[in-house]
């Protein structure tokens, strides 16, 4: 069995998420109470309690890294390893957990420092993200090229479903042509910032410096990157710089990993976002979460770590 866990980004937060997991295992706890000592507050009450600053990026980014930490450390506990492994956007943070390139430490200092430098570029500039239903990424990619203004596809998540991001009016204008040429909705996206694009070039450069601060550890499993929708080769401090402007590769990542044998998906942290898009690239592999008490029980049912 090859086994890839997946995490997914920001957005799939909500209040209370992993609570169950904190309340029955000592492992979540532990992780969640040596977080808040980290960072300097109370980060159970903000995962539990506090809807405003859990959807503030500044806490979202390490917050939703406790929890992929605590639950990847909650599988081990259970025998229960993956084999690849791999992240949208922010969770690409999970993986590099997973992959034993940074430490719990390490992960938290950094989305720490993201969060805010992504916070404090997106006050500095005007745009937008929206993601297109129903089109085809060349006919997209055609469009985005034509563009009045800058705009790009920053996330490739799944079949028929891409995000743009850039100046509202460029965006505007690939949303309202992708739908004359048969795309099926035009979702705007309530985001604080135009993420994975040019415009956030002053968090990428401001992040550069703490990613080259940073001792990576080699990965110990197959990891793969946003940037290249592969594997890691290269540096890694480069390839998260560029993650903050460049697309999202998902469902080049998950092509890959269906080519290599990889028959079982686990997604960690809140909903289910992933494996819906794995189901819309193939839908006779195994897919399989853990975000509480029951998808817990399910994973290592599935599994028999």
């Amino acid at each position: 069995m090859k086994i890839a866990f997946l995490y997914a980004g920001q957005g799939s937060q909500y209040v209370g998420m992993g609570q169950e997991l904190y309340d029955d295992h000592a492992v979540v706890r532990e992780r969640v109470d040596q977080a808040s000592d980290i960072l300097g507050y109370d980060v159970k009450d903000i995962l539990f309690h506090d809807e405003d600053k859990l959807n503030d990026t500044r806490y979202t980014q390490p917050l939703m890294f406790v929890l992929y930490a605590a639950i990847t450390d909650l599988l081990r506990l259970n025998g229960i390893e993956s084999t690849h492994t791999c992240g949208l956007s922010l969770g690409e943070y999970g993986a590099l957990y997973d992959a034993g390139c940074i430490t719990f430490e390490q992960g938290l200092r950094l989305l720490e420092q993201r969060g805010a430098h992504m916070a404090a570029a997106s006050e500095h500039v005007e745009g937008a993200m929206t993601a297109i239903l129903g089109g085809d990424a060349q006919m997209l990619e055609q469009l985005v090229a034509n563009a009045p203004g800058y705009v790009t596809i920053a996330n490739y998540n799944t079949y028929g479903q891409l995000v743009i991001s850039g100046e509202q009016t460029a965006v505007n204008y690939v949303a309202e042509s992708a739908l004359e040429q048969g795309g099926k909705r035009a979702i705007p996206l309530n985001t604080s910032g135009p993420f994975h694009s040019a415009l956030m070039n002053e968090a990428a450069l401001a992040f550069a410096g703490d990613l080259e601060r940073t001792a990576f550890q080699a990965a110990n499993k197959h990891l793969l990157v946003n940037v290249t929708g592969d594997y890691l080769a290269g540096d890694l401090a480069m390839i998260l710089t560029e993650q903050i402007t460049h697309s999202v590769r998902f469902y080049q990542m998950i092509e890959r990993l269906l080519e290599d044998g990889v028959d079982t998906f686990v997604e960690i942290g809140p909903k289910r976002v992933l494996g819906g898009f794995i189901k819309k690239i193939n839908r006779t592999v195994t897919i399989l979460n853990v975000e509480d008490r029951a998808s817990l029980e399910t994973t290592r049912t599935t599994i028999g770590g």
